[in-house]
């Protein structure tokens, strides 16, 4: 009716002006919301159509201007004008007392009934028979948190999201309901607005030895937060057989916010925030005095095996050849000499957790303007974030960027244009894979005694610290983080357009097309003086042995300088899909939904990835690298030079969804998704995979039985079973193989392919079938409410690898054969303690 209300109002007839001024009177005011006072741009004014004073009249409106007010001449003889606005209650005015008004419309919550976003369509909260928690942004929202993924730590119940390491944007790491795949991913799939985002992904190795200088970027981390309305995540099959392929990690639909009919809102805001570093002093460690006794009551004693080469106090005692008399007399038996030095000791040292560590203040900034009218509602959105890591050297900084505007072309016609840019950047310093070179087991392992630098300016390294095949390389944390430097440069665009098209009240189609553009860029530099660059030089260390008979000897083949490495990352996503949606009441009890649609997608990911040897930072320039003869360094990966790899997916999925729902009590939902991917099989019948889920829900709150119960507000049983798909991007159905070179004859070599993946034609899709029983209970008006949730697992057809028989050339392969059960019970409370 309001839309009727509306159309009415912008046809104002023109004969109005030829009638006696004295025959009709003016009324003005202005529109506001009665919850947050504020004005309404937009709402339509006009004759009440209902009164029989307006039979003859025709038509008269207007709607309200920029700030809310509105001016109307209506004749004497009219005695009510409707106030209306879509999302609210209409208000009568009587006309006839006065002509000047303060309108306050109430939200109509019949029109605003909570809805659960799943990304392809909209459903009532009521009749979702699926296990779906959504989370508001509001609820959650923090201060000094980079990313979606940290805020979502223990908020959802049979959700985990751990860190990966400490460095300041580091992405988490994320399970729903754990795991269902042995090789696969096993990442949720996220949804910004509809749009499936690729590059979430966390390595399996990601964070080997926790490894600070794993610099990583997800593409969900370039979201801003503050531009986030809601997050809702999908658990069962019922739930996320809709997505089809990677369904079975889970799903997590994030909406976000946009511009709302009425004046100009802008929101701004910033804080800083302050971090503190990490306080040792809880470790009780030793310092330099405790730890020489320490050393030197170990070395007293005569029954243990000593060994002489480990500790200061051993190195100098085994300096003056007084282990002996140590053992034999004690301290004050040792020499002169001896005792100066090892006392020496105790008053040397740093305090390493000031040197590695920092206090460091961070900054967050947002600014938002949003708002809209009768033909466009837009929001526009820039924010900045910067994290200093409490470990000195690294940090994050990111900018954000907004703009949304939804365009009401024709009454049943609306269009949407969104755009997300992102730029933001990463610094750290290079370490590597032995636990020590983490500052938080460096600053434990430490000779407590042990100087930064000597008198002469020159590093000190602690000679008991070795790395994992035993040796002394001569690491000092300080010098690693003056001379490396690790950075990761990312620009994320995110462009997409909507076409929503209501045909009639009961018949919707809607269309989406969109865009995921990434570009990462990562540095890591390591000067000719560092651990890295050291211990590269190990790798390069060969046998040489002369034509002339002459004795062989150790040579090194790496040049003289640093090493410098560059990766390039490239990533392209397109997204197209169309769907219709039917959606009636019958009667007064009988509710049907239908929605049906088809989607095309592809990605394409290029990495380049480039290394020089004997860098100059002076002159920015690298040293010719020459392989040795007679010599296996020629496919070793750490001396490769340049590499480039490129990946190209493409899927093409049709799906469906069906409801019924009878007087708002009972609700049955089916959904089917037909996926097909080049990466399984070589026969038709295992390139695709039917995936498809049943559920029902009761709402028992509603049964004339419980009609009386007042304080019960929600009361709802559901039940739910399905297949869910998963794709291991690992694995191929044909033979894969690796480009090289062999040495075949002395000082000679030829190009050949090594199989690293045998054929396997029966190669097919992962499946997990899924049962859930949940139930949800409010009461006191949803001031307090629970939700219980059962569910069984059983995910078959895995990709692991197998032995196979001699006889077909390959010791193992990667096929269907593996099972996995996951079974558990998710509980979640929720309060409101204080209402304002």
């Amino acid at each position: 009716m309001k839309k009727s209300l509306l159309l009415i109002a912008l046809l104002c007839p023109l004969w109005l002006f030829a009638q006696s001024e004295s025959d009709y009177r003016t009324i003005k005011g202005v529109v506001m919301d009665s919850v947050t006072n504020e004005t309404l741009i937009g709402a339509t004014v006009m004759i009440d159509p209902d009164a029989a004073e307006a039979k003859n009249l025709g038509p008269k409106g207007t709607i309200t201007d920029f700030d809310g007010k509105f001016e109307l001449k209506v004749p004497k003889a009219v005695k009510y004008v409707v106030v209306s606005f879509v999302g609210y209650k209409n208000a009568k005015l009587d006309v006839t007392k006065t002509t000047e008004f303060k309108v306050m419309l109430q939200p109509d919550q019949e029109q605003l009934t909570e809805v659960v976003v799943t990304g392809y369509q909209q459903i009532e909260k009521r009749k979702v028979t699926s296990a779906i928690q959504t989370v508001k942004m509001d609820d959650i929202k923090r201060i000094g948190v980079a990313s979606i993924d940290q805020l979502l730590e223990g908020q959802v119940a049979g959700m985990t999201s751990i860190p990966t390491n400490g460095a300041p944007g580091a992405p988490n790491k994320m399970r729903i309901r754990s795991t269902v795949s042995l090789t696969g991913s096993t990442d949720p799939l996220w949804v910004l607005d509809g749009m499936i985002l690729e590059g979430n992904d966390i390595p399996a190795n990601f964070s080997d030895k926790d490894n600070i200088d794993n610099l990583y970027n997800t593409s969900i981390a370039g979201v801003n937060p503050a531009d986030i309305e809601d997050i809702t995540i999908l658990k069962d099959a019922a739930a996320t057989a809709i997505y089809g392929a990677r369904a079975a990690n889970g799903v997590i639909v994030v909406t976000t916010k946009k511009g709302k009919a009425g004046k100009m809102r802008v929101n701004a805001s910033g804080s800083v925030f302050y971090a503190l570093k990490p306080d040792l002093d809880k470790l009780n460690l030793m310092n330099a005095s405790e730890k020489v006794d320490f050393e030197l009551g170990l070395a007293a004693q005569k029954n243990l095996t000593y060994r002489s080469d480990y500790g200061s106090v051993a190195r100098i005692l085994n300096k003056y050849g007084q282990l002996e008399t140590l053992q034999n007399n004690g301290f004050d038996a040792i020499s002169t000499e001896a005792q100066n030095e090892i006392n020496k000791l105790r008053k040397s040292g740093v305090d390493w957790g000031d040197e590695v560590y920092r206090n460091a203040l961070n900054q967050q900034y947002n600014l938002s303007i949003s708002g809209g009218g009768e033909l466009a509602n837009y929001y526009f959105s820039a924010g900045y974030y910067n994290e200093e890591g409490t470990t000195r050297g690294t940090g994050f900084e990111r900018y954000n960027m907004t703009m949304k505007t939804d365009f009401n072309l024709l009454e049943n016609l609306n269009v949407g244009v969104s755009l997300f840019l992102t730029d933001s950047k990463r610094k750290s310093y290079v370490t590597d894979t032995e636990a020590f070179t983490n500052p938080s087991n460096y600053t434990r392992m430490v000779n407590p005694y042990l100087e930064v630098k000597d008198e002469n300016g020159d590093y000190i390294y602690d000679p008991d610290i070795l790395d994992n095949d035993g040796r002394n390389l001569e690491f000092n944390f300080i010098e690693e983080m003056k001379n490396t430097s690790y950075s990761l440069k990312n620009r994320s665009i995110k462009p997409m357009i909507t076409l929503d098209y209501k045909v009639t009240s009961w018949l919707r189609l809607f269309t989406q097309f969109s865009m995921q553009l990434e570009n990462s860029k990562t540095e890591k530099i390591a000067n000719k003086n560092s651990y890295f660059v050291r211990k590269y030089k190990e790798k390069s260390k060969y046998t040489y042995r002369p034509s002339d008979g002459s004795p062989s000897e150790t040579r090194y083949f790496l040049p003289d300088g640093g090493v410098i490495q560059y990766w390039d990352n490239d990533m392209t996503q397109y997204q197209w899909k169309l769907q219709g949606e039917f959606a009636k009441y019958f009667g007064e009890f009988h509710s049907v939904n239908v929605m049906a649609g088809l989607e095309m997608r592809g990605n394409k990911t290029t990495n380049v990835h480039t290394k020089g040897f004997g860098y100059d930072p002076n002159s920015l320039t690298t040293e010719t690298l020459v392989i040795p003869d007679n010599t296996n360094f020629q496919n070793d990966a750490n001396f490769e030079q340049y590499s480039k790899s490129f990946t190209e997916d493409r899927f093409l999925s049709y799906y469906m969804t069906a409801s019924y729902t009878y007087d708002n009590r009972y609700t049955m939902f089916g959904s089917l998704r037909y996926d097909g991917s080049n990466m399984f099989g070589v026969e038709r019948k295992y390139k695709y995979l039917p995936i498809w889920s049943i559920s029902a829900a009761w709402n028992a709150d509603r049964e004339n039985f419980l009609q009386n119960a007042d304080w019960l507000t929600n009361l709802k049983l559901r039940i739910s079973y399905g297949i869910q798909g998963n794709v291991d991007k690992n694995t191929s159905p044909l033979v894969v193989g690796e480009w090289g070179n062999t040495s075949v004859l002395p000082g000679g070599s030829e190009p050949n392919i090594g199989v690293t993946n045998p054929p396997n034609p029966y190669l097919r899709w992962e499946k997990t079938t899924n049962w859930n029983v949940g139930l949800d209970m409010g009461v006191l008006n949803n001031r307090i409410t629970f939700s219980i949730d059962a569910y069984h697992r059983v995910s078959s057809d895995l990709i692991g690898t197998r032995a196979l028989p001699g006889e077909n050339g390959f010791d193992y392969a990667p096929m269907n054969w593996a099972k996995v059960t996951n079974k558990g019970v998710e509980f979640s409370l929720s309060t409101v303690n204080l209402l304002s």
